[in-house]
């Protein structure tokens, strides 16, 4: 362990104590221009998701000494401030509870529930004790559980700590189960030490959650190996800053090769080239792409049987059962509420959402004259091309929708700026919009084409959408959308999006350049 320091350092502390400040003030800010993120990669969806859980813990635990217990946070008495909450825009269907990183506060990160942006979604943001902490010199701050060190080992060496830490996040959690919230509808996510805490949380849970999102951050190896049996198709989202000079960006590979292809999770990772031990714009899409797929829209209804609709299996989730087809004149048809897409999450109270075919099925045989579906409408593919979706896909969109923009994306009109325009319309349409890439509509001179329709509209192609403003104008003559200034300034100008307070006083007065910063991971891929 570090001695501790005088109680007052100097400027003149040497660096590696400066670069231990750093990291306790975990840097986080939304400055910056928009940067693409490297390849996605999902654990196969047709792989079966079973937990080999003795080979997965003996693969990855390890032999832990435990510090003195002065200087666990377990045995210090903690106090936990009341979380800063940001309520749904909307129904309220669903719940992110968000864990910064060390020095920092849940305020500080609470303006993240406006820059994601799903309108459903309520935040939930703790504050982590103020308690001495190692890894910088005994000085006090806010910290979920003490911290030796930068390597990977000291940053999770405090068991007992991570522990009641854990405990704590639990008890967030099972209070938004009691007010009404289904577990399978919260997502617990985290930076930094923030984010191996909620991996930790996630993975110990017993019941079944909507997702798990560590950003910056290292696995809790030796504390949370393997998911309880109702987590074991959690779905996880792992992001990475490529220069990250204090939590490598290994570190994460690692952590998804361990989830994804060991544990055969569900699992999503980016790294974001250029970004350091920082939260950055490039990771909103990815964050808000991950909570709409975990937890998309939700409601309920109450159809006779026979349902008179048809059920499939579902690409994602895993196990997952949609409505494929709906009968003309069924019950399903007359109560008016199954769209097709639609996925069943409950079955008269029973949680069957990635339960498989045949059990879903089985519960629906065991339903009396009524059956009770809680259901989700998951966000259209913004990112697919027209031409891959099936004819059963494309006439639901058509259907389902309430319109359809695809975007022409072939040689002229990519070099134009065909992935702009579809992220700007990603941005500024309503959820229920499908927004797609499609193959060539002719005259591409003058930049990106899109083809608009939708619900029994004329499909025609409107030329030259190659600016925000074009962009905006084309939403409101042809569907009469009034767009968000704030969304529209935000795409504008990204780097005067919000920045998140800073704890210590040391990184805004420059100590973030004495960091050498070594890109150590050469492929970009995970």
């Amino acid at each position: 362990h570090l001695p501790l320091p005088p109680p007052k350092p100097t400027m003149a502390t040497s660096h590696v104590a400066l670069s231990l400040l750093l990291f306790a003030t975990c840097a986080v800010s939304f400055s910056g221009a928009f940067l693409p993120s490297a390849t996605l990669r999902h654990a196969p969806a047709s792989s079966r998701l079973a937990v080999n859980t003795k080979s997965g813990v003996t693969h990855a635990r390890r032999s832990i000494a435990l510090r003195p217990a002065s200087l666990s946070m377990a045995a210090t008495d903690v106090a936990y401030g009341k979380p800063v909450v940001v309520e749904a825009e909307k129904d309220g269907s669903a719940v992110v509870i968000w864990l910064h990183g060390l020095g920092d506060t849940g305020r500080a990160w609470s303006k993240l529930a406006t820059s994601v942006g799903v309108d459903w979604a309520k935040w939930v943001f703790p504050t982590a004790p103020k308690v001495p902490n190692t890894l910088a010199g005994g000085s006090e701050m806010n910290s979920w559980y003490d911290m030796a060190g930068v390597g990977v080992k000291e940053l999770r060496d405090d068991v007992e700590g991570i522990e009641a830490a854990v405990q704590y996040v639990h008890s967030l959690v099972d209070a938004e189960v009691a007010a009404g919230t289904p577990a399978e509808r919260i997502i617990i996510g985290g930076f930094s030490q923030g984010g191996c805490l909620a991996l930790a949380a996630a993975f110990k849970y017993p019941q079944a959650l909507g997702g798990v999102i560590g950003v910056s951050t290292w696995f809790p190896r030796g504390i949370a190996d393997a998911p309880t049996e109702a987590n074991r198709k959690l779905g996880v989202l792992l992001c990475h800053g490529e220069s990250d000079p204090i939590a490598k960006v290994e570190w994460t590979r690692k952590a998804f090769d361990y989830v994804a292809e060991q544990l055969e999770m569900p699992a999503e990772g980016n790294v974001y080239p250029g970004v350091g031990h920082e939260f950055t714009p490039s990771k909103l899409p990815d964050i808000k792409d991950f909570i709409q797929t975990q937890c998309p829209p939700a409601f309920e209804c109450t159809i006779d049987k026979p349902l008179g609709a048809t059920l499939t299996e579902a690409e994602r989730p895993l196990g997952g059962v949609q409505v494929s087809g709906i009968k003309e004149g069924g019950n399903a048809e007359k109560e008016g509420s199954l769209q097709m897409g639609d996925q069943i999450v409950r079955v008269n109270g029973e949680l069957v959402r990635a339960a498989g075919f045949d059990a879903v099925m089985e519960q629906l045989k065991k339903a009396d004259s009524k059956v009770t579906l809680s259901m989700v409408r998951p966000i259209p593919d913004r990112k697919a091309d027209w031409a891959t979706l099936s004819a059963e896909e494309q006439q639901a969109r058509y259907s389902a929708s309430s319109g359809v923009l695809k975007v022409c994306s072939d040689g002229p009109c990519t070099k134009q700026g065909a992935k702009l325009v579809i992220r700007w319309l990603t941005e500024l349409t309503p959820n229920d919009f499908s927004v797609s890439r499609c193959s060539c509509t002719g005259n591409c001179g003058n930049g990106p084409n899109v083809v608009v329709g939708g619900k029994g509209r004329q499909e025609k192609v409107l030329y030259g959408v190659n600016n925000v403003g074009s962009a905006v104008k084309m939403l409101r003559e042809e569907f009469e959308i009034e767009t968000d200034a704030a969304k529209v300034q935000q795409i504008l100008n990204p780097s005067k999006n919000a920045e998140f307070a800073l704890s210590d006083e040391l990184v805004r007065q420059g100590i973030l350049s004495s960091v050498t910063i070594r890109g150590s991971f050469d492929s970009n891929r995970f």
